[in-house]
């Protein structure tokens, strides 16, 4: 097969979505829309992915990287203009070229690979799909034999032409050579003063080519995101389609109306989800684990057997094996729960290790502190950790027994087996295997309450 390069059209201003963010540069599924094009381009093995972009480009970049390419549309005169600028960016090797717009975040490579294989000695082919409401698509006009006559944009259509069903789905793909020499023919006659690529595919037909139809079934692939509402919809799209593969893949979803997972996350088998979770991108959950209501985790590490209870959140964060974690416990970037951990009610940890079997039961903040094995925190522990200007460390060794409402001002290490008695405030090191108590001392004033209020017998 000839070399493919995918051209992606991504320098539309976006005006319908009424934001100063580029509309390709809206998220669905964990990515922004132009991001999920890319992927699908380089799904299908292109060997160059070339951006069409406004002058103004330099979030889109930021956002897609150096490993494609970029060509920028200055003034934007409409989709056969941006296919001339993309063709700019190719070279002389590129055989075929696949042209896709960068607001169609739900095509999918195989697709693409698809309209490949389909395309046999076609110069142009272009993928076409059935709408109900066909508004805002150009039609696609047929000739009596079912070929392709012509594609006419929306403001350009007579009465009879309004009324055809079957639009343009904004996929194309050409010979390299073919194309160049139509783009070269096209001019802006038509309401908008723009140069269409449709055009193209009817001056390659008159030159004597073939113009080949790929008609598509799924009409949910090939939408466009022109609104905030259609974003709402592409992104509807992504999460039944991830969900349906997670199922797939054995993982046990009991309500999958109701639970939210991005592109880029990854489920092992017999995981059970329950309602209301959500998965963001880089997540990464094992096996045999169990997602009670809404959870929510992103860019976070799971072992296997990991139990998360109800209402827990974990952001940048690594969970081993056999963990277990909340209810409403928050996991804050660089936490870590090692091996058989149990992190447990209201308990919140950032920059923090909690070693393997070691528990913070209860509405305990730990962070930036390193907790050996085997050691228990009690109800109510703080690790004072910021003095104002600077982060210090609390570093507590295995087997250590924090007791209750004990802060812990850092930096200070409590050591292994250490005792620390509950209600203490703890600023200096504590030996292994030793107790330490830092609390006032109680004083007991026996009937004081009653010869205050008079109550005396």
């Amino acid at each position: 097969m000839p070399t493919v390069a995918v051209v992606i059209l991504a320098a539309g201003d976006g005006s319908r979505m009424k934001s100063a963010l580029s509309k390709v540069l809206h998220f669905a599924a964990g990515k922004p829309i132009v991001a999920h094009v890319v992927d699908a381009a380089r799904g299908a093995d292109a060997a160059k992915v070339v951006l069409v972009v406004p002058p103004a480009y330099e979030s889109i970049r930021a956002a897609i990287g150096e490993d494609v390419a970029y060509e920028v549309q200055d003034p934007p005169r409409g989709t056969g203009d941006a296919a001339r600028c993309g063709l700019r960016a190719l070279g002389e090797d590129v055989g075929l070229v696949l042209i896709v717009n960068g607001d169609g975040p739900c095509i999918q490579a195989e697709t693409l690979r698809a309209m490949l294989a389909a395309r046999g000695d076609a110069d142009g082919v272009f993928l076409t799909v059935q709408r109900d409401d066909p508004t805002g698509y150009g039609r696609v006009v047929r000739d009596s034999d079912g070929s392709l006559q012509k594609i006419v944009e929306e403001s350009d259509c007579d009465d009879e032409q309004r009324q055809l069903r079957e639009v343009n789905a904004g996929v194309y793909l050409f010979d390299a050579k073919v194309l160049a020499t139509a783009l070269a023919a096209l001019s802006p006659d038509n309401a908008q003063g723009e140069l269409y690529l449709t055009d193209a595919l009817e001056v390659i037909r008159q030159q004597g080519s073939r113009v080949a139809l790929y008609q598509h079934d799924d009409i949910d692939e090939v939408q466009g995101v022109n609104t905030r509402a259609e974003l709402a919809r592409a992104e509807e799209t992504l999460r039944q389609r991830n969900v349906t593969a997670l199922m797939s893949a054995g993982v046990t979803i009991r309500n999958p109306d109701t639970v939210f997972v991005d592109t880029d996350v990854s489920v092992g088998p017999d995981t059970t989800i329950y309602p209301g979770v959500t998965l963001e991108a880089g997540a990464e959950i094992g096996g045999g684990c169990t997602l009670y209501p809404n959870v929510r985790i992103a860019r976070s590490k799971l072992g296997d057997g990991v139990v998360v209870l109800d209402g827990s959140v974990i952001e940048d964060a690594m969970v081993d094996d056999n963990a277990s974690l909340g209810p409403y416990a928050r996991l804050r970037p660089g936490a870590h729960v090692c091996v058989g951990a149990k992190v447990g009610n209201f308990v919140e940890m950032k920059k923090t290790t909690l070693g393997p079997g070691s528990k913070a039961g209860h509405l305990t903040y730990l962070g930036d502190a390193d907790i050996g094995a085997g050691a228990n925190i009690g109800a109510g522990t703080i690790t004072c950790n910021y003095d104002g200007k600077n982060k210090h460390r609390t570093e507590i060794g295995d087997d250590a027994f924090i007791g209750s409402n004990t802060a812990l001002v850092a930096p200070v290490r409590v050591g292994s087996g250490a005792y620390i008695g509950a209600g203490s405030t703890i600023t200096k090191d504590v030996p292994d295997k030793s107790l330490g108590v830092a609390r006032g001392r109680q004083i007991v004033k026996e009937g004081w309450a009653a010869r205050k209020t008079g109550d005396e017998d």
